[in-house]
């Protein structure tokens, strides 16, 4: 009875790919079902009902829930799944139904690796494997040694994924289950360093898929087969495209559109690696024409091929069209697609930004060769806003929240003599959007990805370094203003809205140099994020409320700071011969570390508790909080008065508009490992971001946030997106931030003179920026770009 059962599961469930926890917001939670399409969608109808009826066997009901919970796994509904698989172990256990209670076991074990929980997992998958030894089922032995190989296979342990392999053959074969003993010769091939031992166990396999008695499974099989075989050399490949084309008809006769669709894709895939692009056309067809209508997962993948290849092909507007099919096919999936992470970095931005970029290229190719004006105003728009999904999904990813959704309002509508700059870095150009008004003018130059990202790194380094960087300063600025100056000189553009593009995000474009001078000295500069804000509200003058919070000398939140970074800025202090002057950088500028340096340098700092508050202390911020409480309304938080709970409570309990911070701050690597330190505590970002979001629609909202001691660590295009991110995700309408340490005494002068320009009447938070850095800019003492190019305004900058 247990064999049919676990035969009764769909081979869909048993041979997908391992997939991780993706988010959602706001989808229904059907949406997940496209994927599978109206086979499952039907299944799931047939196990509800026996669920749901009181008069099922109770055998039949658990194996209803053990099904529907795998297949809510192998759809990334984990949730779903853990009820279902939790329900079914139960009712098993209870009822002493053993073998299926560790059939619901081996499923949870998976569903928790699945999403990243080992520790949990191997638990799990331990106990079914153990618990089936001792049924001596093996069925179960080798469904659950298998599982457990995976999980070892994906540890990078091989010698325990191959012993656990092969105990799951001897069990498979000793139940002449045939399409499992397949599974795992596959699993064997897949793991084998050895390409000859690896071909072995996939003929193997292929000779049992050929006895199975049903299309259905050697087609779903075989598919499994190519996917390793592909990769094992020319022998290896003319297995899979052998394995392919079988997989192809036998699906195609047992009413397997999916897996067809799936078969002749691959097979597409391979022609297209070879050269092979008008049979790999034509293959690409046959895919998207077998695959079910809600098969959206398929479908982005097989028009992105076929645009790309009628793209090859000299077929523009064929390709455009094909891309569009992609894009808007992938749009509908987009929050259920699963994310893995890695180094700060997801899977979506690795794998298929390129299918963005790729019609926004095309897009912007055809704009410049058609006439009607409208129509290219069009294809421009288009370009841009297919860009901005991608900045918008990125941010997403970054976070990893997927309910950061658009702003309210495009920013080009809201000020005159404003231009909003819209960089897009091309592998072969840089194309660049300006938007004056309601017109976008595209301007494009012969500068590939490559060239502009080292110059953009080198330009952000050396002005961290406080070295000199004319030089790219100035190709930055021949690049990406000189193209446009005489468009901005006719508009009498005034401020300059910057959107920036990834290694862009490092570099103040305030910063870049024409041979009249710094483009600050002409243009306010203020960067967004993407297109859309949230509507402004100016400064009601003399009612402003800010809320002051710095810590000139930290208290017990220094036990609890990552060590690596603590130990630096000790390094630091001891250096410079324990002076805490006032010309002092506030911190220190630091790398974006590795997962695995963070993980060793993550503990507490072991220096002695005294000389760790020396050398976190910022003497320059008892003198800021100071001179700032002289000129705004509020209240100020210093030191021991500046502790978590009293921070939170003033911000939620009182209408701030502006928030302003002094104190130590670092954004590196992952969101979550950002933080703000308070007197008692770290202050992370989502908890900064749940103070403020509540107040993003309130009468009197936090319009913005000052982070004046903070800095952006090094190496990472995407650190920055941190203090993008705070002014988006906590409501908080712009925010202003440091990309790298500045002089305490350098940083003092900047705040009040911004302060002091923000009280005057009809004064905007980017033109007050420009005023106090064009102020430092005219003194000697200050005049170096490291001293006052730093500081950026992020959001709203009316």
């Amino acid at each position: 009875m247990l064999k049919r059962f676990w035969q009764s599961i769909p081979f869909l469930i048993l041979f997908l790919p391992a997939v991780h926890a993706a988010p959602s917001c706001e989808r229904a939670a059907v949406s997940a079902l496209s994927a599978a399409g109206d086979e499952q969608t039907s299944a799931f109808g047939r196990w509800g009902a026996v669920i749901q009826d009181p008069e099922a066997p109770v055998a039949e009901r658990i194996k209803a829930l053990i099904e529907r919970g795998e297949t809510y796994r192998a759809l990334g509904r984990y949730p779903d799944a853990e009820r279902d698989l939790a329900e079914a172990k139960a009712l098993a256990s209870a009822s002493g139904l053993d073998a299926l209670a560790v059939a619901a076991l081996q499923a949870q074990g998976q569903t928790a690796a699945q999403q990243q929980r080992t520790l949990e997992a191997e638990e799990l998958l331990q106990s079914a494997l153990e618990q089936a030894r001792q049924l001596n089922s093996p069925i179960l032995i080798a469904s659950s040694a298998h599982a457990l190989g995976n999980l070892r296979w994906g540890q990078g342990r091989s010698a325990e994924a191959e012993r656990l392999y092969r105990e799951a053959l001897t069990a498979a074969e000793r139940t002449e289950d045939l399409a499992l003993s397949a599974a795992v010769r596959i699993a064997l091939a897949r793991q084998s360093p050895n390409t000859a031992q690896a071909m072995r166990e996939l003929k193997g396999a292929e000779a049992l898929i050929e006895r199975l008695p049903h299309p259905a499974e050697q087609a779903d099989l075989g598919l499994r087969l190519a996917e390793v075989a592909r990769r094992l050399g020319r022998e290896g490949q003319a297995m899979a495209k052998t394995a392919l084309s079988i997989a192809a008809e036998r699906a195609e006769r047992s009413g397997r559109l999916r897996t067809q669709s799936q078969a002749l894709g691959v097979s597409s895939e391979l022609l297209e690696a070879e050269g092979r692009l008008a049979e790999a056309r034509r293959l690409s067809e046959r895919a998207i024409a077998a695959a079910p209508l809600n098969a959206y997962d398929l479908r982005y993948q097989w028009e992105w091929r076929l645009g790309r290849l009628l793209r090859a092909q000299g077929e523009r507007k064929r390709a455009i069209a094909a891309y569009r099919r992609a894009v808007d096919h992938l749009q509908r999936i987009r929050s259920d697609i699963p994310i893995e992470y890695a180094e700060g970095r997801s899977s979506f931005r690795e794998t298929l930004s390129p299918l963005y970029l790729g019609l926004a290229d095309l897009l912007f190719q055809e704009a410049p060769g058609v006439a009607q004006e409208t129509e290219r105003q069009a294809l421009l728009r288009e370009g841009r806003e297919t860009v901005e999904q991608l900045k918008l999904d990125e941010l997403r990813d970054y976070f990893r929240d997927a309910c950061i959704l658009p702003l309210r309002k495009e920013i080009e509508t809201l000020a005159p003599r404003t231009a909003v700059l819209y960089p897009v870095i091309l592998d072969d150009r840089l194309e660049l959007l300006v938007s004056t008004g309601r017109r976008l003018d595209q301007a494009t130059v012969p500068v590939g990805r490559e060239q502009v990202a080292l110059t953009a790194e080198i330009l952000a380094l050396k002005l961290r370094y406080d070295q000199p960087a004319e030089a790219e300063s100035r190709q930055l600025y021949d690049w990406l203003i000189a193209p446009i100056a005489d468009l901005l000189q006719a508009q009498a553009i005034e401020t300059l809205v910057f959107v920036p593009d990834g290694p862009l995000r490092a570099v103040p474009l305030a910063a870049l140099r024409s041979p009249e001078g710094y483009l600050i000295e002409r243009y306010a500069v203020a960067i967004v994020p993407g297109l859309k804000l949230l509507q402004p509200e100016s400064f009601k003058q003399g009612e402003v409320r800010v809320l002051l919070a710095g810590l000139s000398k930290p208290g017990p939140v220094v036990d609890e700071l990552p060590g690596w970074w603590v130990d630096a800025l000790i390094e630091q202090y001891r250096r410079r011969g324990a002076t805490a002057e006032t010309g002092e950088r506030r911190g220190i500028s630091v790398r974006v570390r590795g997962a695995s340096e963070r993980q060793r340098g993550s503990g507490p700092s072991r220096a002695p508790t005294h000389e760790k508050i020396a050398a976190l202390s910022l003497p320059g911020v008892a003198e800021e909080i100071d001179q700032l409480a002289q000129r705004v309304a509020g209240r100020a938080l210093r030191d021991q008065d500046f502790v978590l709970n009293r921070f939170t409570s003033e911000v939620s309990g009182q209408p701030y508009r502006v928030v302003h911070i002094a104190s130590h701050g670092l954004f590196q690597g992952p969101p979550e490992e950002n933080f703000i330190l308070t007197y008692d505590r770290k202050l992370d970002m989502k908890i900064l971001a749940s103070l403020l979001k509540p107040k993003e629609l309130a009468a009197e909202p936090i319009e913005l946030l000052v982070l004046s001691a903070c800095q952006t660590a090094e190496g990472d295009d995407r650190t920055p997106l941190g203090l993008s991110g705070i002014a988006i995700q906590s409501g908080a309408r712009s925010a202003l931030g440091s990309l790298w340490p500045v002089g305490d005494a350098t940083t003092q002068r900047l705040m009040g003179i911004f302060y002091e320009q923000l009280k005057q009447p009809g004064m905007t938070r980017v033109r007050a920026l420009q005023i106090a850095q064009r102020s430092l800019l005219a003194d000697p003492k200050t005049a170096r770009p490291s001293d006052w190019a730093a500081f950026i305004l992020v959001g709203n900058w009316m």
